[in-house]
């Protein structure tokens, strides 16, 4: 007597049903509704912390770009005649004011780019969570009715 799930993409399920084709009893119903129940809890909760992930990595590039943003007004200030050095790994490389100032606007752009694609999925995940608990409380209100 065992329960299948038909899920469609979007990972809810379509239906369930029995093998053997007999009406499902309540304690069935029961142990169905609390496993869909489950699922969906965990699922919430999944999906709450990628958006607090998410939140945290757009705070840190938002450090790295106005870190690149000071940086670069202050090269600005300089005589174009000043050696400027690029730290890599454990030294330092010789670079032009110029060579700089590109790295730090690409830099910039770069965590920009990032920030906005991550934004756009931590709307879709708060959309997910927004649904999630809507199903929770369906199921719930559909059991104070039972």
């Amino acid at each position: 007597r065992r329960i299948e799930r038909y899920y469609k993409s979007s990972g809810r399920p379509l239906f369930l049903r029995r093998k053997n084709l007999d009406p499902l009893s309540l304690n069935d119903l029961a142990r169905v509704s609390q496993l869909a129940f489950t699922e969906l809890q965990a699922k919430v909760i999944d999906t709450q912390q990628k958006v607090k992930l998410a939140d945290i990595q757009i705070e840190q590039l938002n450090r790295t770009k106005k870190h690149a943003h000071l940086t670069d007004t202050e090269i600005m200030t300089l005589v174009d005649e000043t050696h400027m050095y690029e730290g890599v790994g454990r030294m330092f490389i010789l670079q032009s004011k110029e060579a700089i100032h590109n790295q730090l606007l690409e830099k910039q752009k770069i965590a920009e780019e990032k920030i906005k694609e991550l934004e756009q999925r931590k709307s879709y995940l708060e959309r997910s969570v927004k649904d999630a608990e809507d199903n929770i409380r369906e199921m719930l209100m559909a059991r104070r009715a039972q």
